[in-house]
């Protein structure tokens, strides 16, 4: 084994023992292409029916305890529909409402207990919308 693999291994295994919980990439450059994404993963983010993931642009960390990472989906439903509707469905989700602004993209932030959510819903040009949520863990 050469001295940079060894050196290497050394790191990767003293990073991972710093950590308190494991980060489990799901999809993107380092995931296991194996595991498709679906919407079923995601049980506490409600999703708009008639929504359609783009799995390339989306990139998951699994934790123990929710997840983390980017969902990017296609929606049929207009932008102002789909601001509405995470409006009305997010608190029933546990979510609380941290600042949201419509425009013509429109932006929602909102946190729950461990975690903080932002959504991002852009018009498509002939049809629907595109919303990019990111969740990260709140420190």
């Amino acid at each position: 084994m050469s001295f940079y693999k060894l050196l290497s291994t050394i790191i990767f295994f003293f990073l991972a023992s710093c950590s308190n919980e494991n980060l489990v990439p799901v999809k993107g450059p380092e995931g296991d292409p194996n595991l498709e994404l679906n919407f079923s993963q995601f049980d506490d983010i409600p999703i708009p029916v008639n929504s359609k993931l783009i799995r390339e642009d989306s990139i998951i960390i699994s934790r123990k305890v929710g997840w983390s990472g980017r969902l990017v989906f296609d929606t049929s439903e207009n932008q102002i529909e789909v601001f509405d509707f995470f409006r009305n469905e997010l608190p029933k989700f546990g979510w609380k409402k941290i600042s949201e602004i419509s425009s013509e993209s429109s932006l929602l932030n909102y946190q729950n207990n461990q975690r903080f959510a932002s959504i991002q819903i852009f018009e498509k040009t002939l049809f629907g919308s595109k919303v990019k949520i990111t969740v990260t863990e709140i420190e």
